[in-house]
C-alpha cells in the first residue's frame, strides 16, 4: 500500500490502519468495525460496489475450479504454493511478507507443506546462510494444475462476455497485476 497523508482515511477502530484514496480526487474510505465504507459521490459508490461484485465472482469461478482437490491441500497452503511457483524460489521472509503472515507462522505452513511432499528447503547458493524455499516435483505439477484449472474456467466465463466487457476486464486486471502495491 502507498504512503499515507492525514486525512486519507479516518478509522473507528483503535490500531486499524490508514487505507489510502481509491483514485485522484475520490472520496474518503472509512474503516468502521472492521469494514471498509468507501465515502464518495453516488457513482463512486455505484463503481466500488460494482467493482467488488465483480472480483467477487472472479474468486469464485478460481475458488470453484480447484474444488476437486478437496480438503487435501488447505487453502493457505495452496496461496504459498502458487506463490513459491510464479517466483520459482523465495525465502521464508518473502514468503511470509506474500502471505501476509508472521515468520513463524509461515515457517509452520512450510513444515506442512514439507511434510505434504510439496516443498523443500535449501540453503541458498549466493548466502549459504539463507535458506530458499522450493517446490518439489509434485509441488510444481499440483501448481500447475490449479493454473490450468483456473485458466480454463476463465476462458469460459471471458467467453460468455461481449468483446468490449472482455478487453476491459482484460486491461483492467492487467493493471492490477502491474500494481507492485
Amino acid at each position: 500500500m502507498s504512503a499515507h497523508g492525514p486525512g486519507d482515511a479516518t478509522s473507528a477502530l483503535v490500531g486499524s490502519p490508514p487505507v489510502a484514496r481509491a483514485g485522484p480526487g475520490a472520496g474518503r474510505m472509512v474503516i468502521l468495525m472492521g469494514y471498509d465504507m468507501f465515502r464518495g459521490s453516488r457513482d463512486e459508490q455505484l463503481e466500488v460496489s460494482t467493482a467488488e461484485r465483480g472480483l467477487a465472482a472472479l474468486i469464485e469461478v478460481a475458488e470453484r475450479a480447484v474444488e476437486k482437490i478437496g480438503s487435501s491441500v488447505p487453502p493457505a497452503q495452496l496461496r504459498a504454493l502458487l506463490i513459491i511457483d510464479r517466483a520459482g524460489s523465495l525465502n521464508l521472509n518473502r514468503l511470509a511478507t506474500h502471505v501476509g503472515a508472521s515468520a513463524s507462522a509461515t515457517s509452520r505452513l512450510c513444515d506442512r507443506m514439507e511434510i505434504a511432499g510439496l516443498l523443500t528447503r535449501d540453503r541458498a547458493e549466493e548466502s549459504r546462510r539463507e535458506i530458499v524455499l522450493l517446490l518439489t516435483e509434485s509441488g510444481r505439477r499440483l501448481a500447475g494444475w490449479v493454473r490450468d484449472q483456473r485458466r480454463a474456467a476463465l476462458a469460459e466465463m471471458l467467453q460468455a462476455m461481449t468483446p468490449e466487457g472482455r478487453d476491459a476486464l482484460v486491461r483492467g486486471l492487467g493493471e492490477v497485476a502491474a500494481d507492485p502495491g
